[in-house]
């Protein structure tokens, strides 16, 4: 069970059901499964079987796979994967057919969301960096950000034209 500082993080499925404001009850009568079962997923003591994976995923409308692991448990929550599951639910709205006050708040909102997709992907790649095998490379980091801060960006921008062209 992967904790931070003490505080059990929250599973995809937990956030699915958070979104489309339904109960874990309601989610477990549905689907035919108990708060037991439900609750033993969430904290990692069993792995989610097959047909329930599947009728979970229906449940949702997403894929099985965005709810589990390779080992078949669910899957943490992480700030890429709330994006991606609030631009799936915008997206599941929006493509429903009916009209809504809302559609065109949901348009900008999954506009915005694509670019925190975007910026959560560099968080990730940046991170990665960071824990590649190469002492420069954080030295490196700081070195960017340092210059970024300062705003000296036109020299990054001159240094990245020069590159390219």
């Amino acid at each position: 069970m992967e904790t931070t500082i003490g505080i059990q993080t929250m599973t995809i499925l937990q956030y699915l059901a958070l979104i489309h404001q339904v109960s874990y009850t309601s989610v477990c009568k549905v689907v035919g499964l108990s708060p037991q079962q439900f609750n033993d997923w969430v904290k990692k003591r069993r792995p989610v079987p097959l047909e329930r994976l599947q009728v979970l995923a229906d449940y949702f409308k997403v894929e099985a796979n965005l709810l589990i692991d390779h080992n078949y448990y669910l899957r943490d929550l992480t700030p890429e994967s709330k994006v991606d599951v609030q631009i799936l639910y915008l997206t599941q709205k929006l493509n429903s057919g009916e009209e809504s006050d809302e559609t065109e708040a949901y348009q900008n909102k999954l506009a915005k969301l694509q670019v925190e997709k975007y910026k959560q992907a560099l968080i990730t790649r940046f991170t990665a960096i960071l824990h590649m095998p190469n002492d420069d490379i954080p030295k490196l980091c700081e070195a960017f950000l340092h210059q970024i801060e300062n705003g000296n960006e036109n020299e990054l921008c001159r240094l990245l034209q020069e590159k390219e062209g």
